[in-house]
């Protein structure tokens, strides 16, 4: 009982610190999320490619927390039967990798999805808890320039209280948090002006100008880790873009698909190549029951485009590179690359809204005109 006091007046000490440091430090964290599994603070999530995400109030994780052998799980990922499968000697948990839904080996459903940012698969870490009768908690922890998140999962196996980890923890994150907020503001700040010099500025070879260029933007909506930040992007710049859902996604995205109606953005629907009249229909009904509104703006998951009753948006240009650097800079080249109109198809996974990010603002400007996609041609 003493040791247990002793952990909790080291995390009362730590919150006195942070309520005196100011009112600004309250929020440093605001969108960051530590995760601990029995006795260890997975460290390596503490990047931009790895932070679990929250979506619908539910965490996300990446899959590879559940490499840690005290849980004593195992998992698998079958591309071409499309599944996510975690088990162990007694249960068996079984999701569906492209559509929301999850069984276990009874036959029995349930509504929790995973999903996937840059091809990881991220699980929801307190369903998957409870379903093999883990401990799940979730606590804020103070440090000394801010509050953050912090969940665990932990089996019999754990040998420290929640209190005693949080003082654990709270040392361990401290140098990481830092450099990982060091690091996100330094990537969603624009760039810097050079000093102005003395003197007509040379004028570029032509080979090098940007000549004026429409700009249209749609978002297909797969992935969610950077849906929020695609949202902030286009809004600072005052521009409405297209995003595009697929009829499953309808179901479990209908707070994004709200969100963004809200902000302006026009909403469309991703379609497959089996059945998409079916997938047309079935989308608007949903739409209609989401924003009693129904969209005639469509996109081929697969390409090959059919004719139909709708309007088919087709881009030339899309992201690649495997970090956010990457990314931003290939969109820039290839955008300018395009002879005086690009449509530009993106995805929301983090990657790419944090590239858009880097750049909204260059291309919110001359020679560059932002439009939006009912006034781009079929």
């Amino acid at each position: 009982m003493k040791k247990r006091w002793v952990a909790l007046a080291c995390l009362a000490a730590l919150l006195v610190t942070l309520l005196l440091s100011g009112p600004t430090a309250l929020a440093a964290y605001e969108d960051v999320y530590l995760l601990g599994v029995n006795d260890t603070l997975m460290l390596s999530f503490i990047s931009a490619e790895s932070m679990p995400v929250l979506r619908d109030g539910n965490l996300y994780a990446p899959c590879t927390l559940l490499e840690d052998k005290g849980l004593g799980l195992t998992y698998a990922t079958n591309r071409t039967n499309g599944t996510f499968t975690i088990f162990n000697r007694e249960k068996t948990l079984i999701f569906y990798l492209n559509r929301a839904g999850a069984e276990d080996k009874e036959g029995n459903s349930y509504a929790a999805r995973v999903i996937s940012r840059d091809g990881v698969v991220f699980i929801p870490v307190r369903f998957v808890a409870e379903f093999f009768g883990l401990t799940y908690s979730y606590s804020r922890l103070p440090l000394a320039d801010g509050i953050v998140s912090l969940a665990r999962i932990r089996s019999s196996q754990a040998t420290l209280s929640d209190a005693k980890f949080g003082v654990s923890a709270a040392t361990m994150a401290a140098g990481p948090l830092r450099q990982y907020a060091e690091s996100q503001a330094a990537a969603e700040a624009p760039p810097s002006s050079p000093e102005p010099t003395a003197g007509p500025t040379p004028t570029p070879p032509p080979d090098e100008q940007v000549q004026p260029l429409d700009l249209s933007f749609a978002v297909a909506c797969t992935d969610g880790g950077g849906f929020q930040t695609l949202l902030n992007a286009f809004s600072s710049a005052g521009y409405s873009a297209l995003f595009l859902f697929s009829p499953d996604d309808l179901l479990t995205r209908d707070a994004d698909v709200r969100s963004a109606a809200a902000a302006g953005h026009q909403i469309g629907l991703l379609l497959g190549p089996e059945d998409p009249e079916g997938d047309f229909r079935v989308g608007n009904e949903r739409l209609s029951h989401i924003l009693r509104a129904e969209t005639n703006q469509v996109a081929f998951l697969q390409g090959g485009a059919k004719e139909g009753n709708w309007r088919v948006w087709s881009g030339g240009v899309a992201p690649r590179g495997r970090n956010v650097t990457a990314q931003a800079a290939n969109l820039v080249s290839d955008i300018n690359a395009a002879q005086g109109a690009a449509r530009v198809t993106l995805n929301d996974t983090y990657t790419t809204a944090q590239a858009v990010q880097r750049n909204i603002r260059t291309w919110s400007r001359q020679p560059y005109t932002l439009v939006t996609v009912t006034e781009v041609g079929r």
